[in-house]
């Protein structure tokens, strides 16, 4: 079984709730927005058990064994980063860096 957090509560974020959840080996533990309200939000609509209000929270959460990043495009280098350093498996919407440097 797969614990996936979902960092970033927009639109294709719920599309990957949708997927996940059609998924036998997968299970959405947490959600986290830049926002206590917003992530709040997106995990009661989503059935997530969890919510943060900020991504390294849910970074974190010990229990979470991958990340499906889908925050703001300029951030999703530096989350993706943080989720590798903390032993977590990434899934990035594209773009991963806004530049090739």
């Amino acid at each position: 079984m797969i614990r996936w957090g979902i960092l970033g509560c927009g639109a294709i974020a719920a599309n990957m709730a949708a997927a996940l959840r059609d998924q036998p080996e997968a299970v959405i533990l947490a959600a986290a927005a830049r926002e206590s309200a917003r992530a709040g939000a997106f995990a009661a609509a989503q059935g997530i058990p969890r919510a943060y209000g900020n991504y390294n929270a849910l970074i974190a959460d010990e229990e979470v064994d991958a990340v499906y990043i889908a925050n703001w495009n300029p951030l999703h280098f530096a989350a993706a980063k943080a989720c590798l350093l903390a032993g977590k498996a990434v899934l990035c919407e594209k773009p991963l860096c806004m530049t090739g440097e």
